[in-house]
């Protein structure tokens, strides 16, 4: 006994260091001597992950600024250390910032550990929040943890088909038309094919393989496990077709043999540079970034729902991912209420507004939905659309191990490693010791 609590007194040292570390690298990258305010000014930082949504939220506190007279500072990171130097500075206590960036999935998990705030006292207080005016049944999704609100989303992200339409005149409805589809423009398979691939999609780790996956898995019945009870459903039978569906595309070498070094950027350029027919599942995201580019194919790619699965009766199942990056208070700030201030506007219908022009996605029915933006963001009508049948990934505490199997499975049937059913079945005893232990752990 004496011997494993020692190991675990130097594991929790090594974390701890760990962590120490880390917050020292993040915090040379914060400003350590920001610029100076006016005297009585009041100010708020948020820290935010480089890309689209950063430059958006920018346009937003631009406007908040002017009307509030609190200050907005921003502090950003780049995708690659974003989620580690986060949940470093969050579970010490870190001082360094009032608003986080985080995405849906993490917000168990840090709420869980107490890092973040919830919201609701700030919404039901009735000096702070008009409630009819910030209009909660107007998002897409509200993110909650036992209950309670901890985030509201300021952007919202969910799965498409790309397709040539030039090609493929009809988009394929169901995962077996895609297939068959993508046979006839594999040039491995067809060698009249104008394309190399009839098929790709991201499948790099940590934030593409498992997402992209999930509208295979939840489409075919399958899933990870459930929320609620913790259930491991990755070894049921519905599962593990969807495992198969994606190994007959690897074996038969309909999409690209690297595929796991494929990620957001280069499953564009696939789209782009004429060489794959179609992408799928694939992010929402990309539409504006490729009707503005200067591609020779850019107007003949268009976007579909994901495909299903049809039952006997001829109705097909479709259950597309989808998840929100979003705003949180951080528990150690020492301005909430400007913080929340700031959430309001910038998560609120006028604030989303400006995310809109600005090319983020907000997740609010009223914008979406707006006929000013149907010329702009043609994209706009096809997600509200999805979203009405989109499914969220798990929101548990012990996410980041969940996730860490379900890759490590996938990425043995991308390789050819181990057969769809044998690595499923094996993730599944992983998940179970994992989700025993944290059951153990909360009584």
């Amino acid at each position: 006994m004496g011997v494993k609590n020692n190991r675990l007194v130097f594991l929790s040292f090594v974390l701890l260091l760990i962590w120490a570390v880390s917050s020292l690298i993040l915090l040379e990258q914060m400003p350590l001597d920001p610029p100076q305010v006016a005297a009585g000014q009041k100010k708020i930082k948020v820290l935010i992950r480089t890309g689209t949504e950063s430059g958006a939220l920018r346009q937003i506190s631009t406007i908040f600024e002017k009307e509030t007279g609190i200050k907005v500072e921003f502090t950003e990171l780049g995708r690659d250390v974003y989620f580690t130097s986060v949940g470093t500075q969050l579970l010490a206590g870190t001082e360094a910032f009032d608003i986080v960036s985080v995405p849906n999935t993490s917000i168990a998990q840090f709420a869980s550990a107490r890092a973040i705030l919830p919201l609701d006292p700030f919404m039901q207080d009735t000096n702070l929040t008009d409630l009819d005016a910030l209009d909660l049944d107007d998002f897409l999704a509200v993110y909650r943890y036992q209950g309670i609100t901890y985030a509201l989303p300021t952007d919202i992200s969910t799965h498409f088909l790309y397709y040539r339409s030039d090609l493929i005149p009809q988009p394929p409805e169901t995962w077996d038309e895609l297939y068959k589809t993508a046979l006839r423009f594999t040039k491995s398979i067809n060698s009249d094919s104008p394309t190399v691939w009839g098929l790709t999609m991201p499948a790099v780790a940590p934030e593409e393989r498992t997402k992209i996956f999930a509208s295979l898995l939840w489409s075919h019945g399958g899933d990870v496990l459930t929320e609620k009870e913790g259930n491991v459903q990755f070894d049921s039978i519905a599962s593990i077709q969807a495992g198969e569906y994606l190994e007959k595309l690897i074996r038969q070498k309909i999409v690209p043999q690297d595929l796991l070094n494929w990620d957001f950027s280069r499953t564009r350029e696939g789209l782009l540079m004429g060489e794959a027919a179609m992408a799928a599942p694939y992010w929402n995201a990309a539409y504006p970034m490729i009707k503005n580019s200067n591609s020779p194919f850019k107007d003949a790619i268009r976007i579909a729902m994901v495909p299903g699965i049809k039952d006997a009766s001829g109705r097909i199942t479709r259950v597309p991912f989808q998840h929100g990056w979003t705003l949180a208070i951080n528990a150690s700030s020492n301005h909430p209420l400007e913080a929340w201030e700031f959430i309001k506007f910038a998560t609120g219908k006028r604030g989303g507004a400006v995310y809109a022009r600005n090319g983020g996605v907000p997740a609010r029915r009223s914008i979406l939905g707006d006929v000013s933006f149907r010329e702009t963001r043609p994209d706009f009508s096809l997600i509200l659309e999805t979203m009405g049948i989109a499914k969220n990934e798990p929101s548990v505490s012990y996410y980041p191990a969940m996730v860490d199997i379900e890759e490590k499975a996938l990425a043995k049937i991308v390789t050819m490693y181990e057969s769809a059913k044998d690595s499923f079945s094996e993730a599944a005893q992983e998940l179970r010791q994992l989700t025993g232990r944290m059951n153990r752990n909360s009584r």
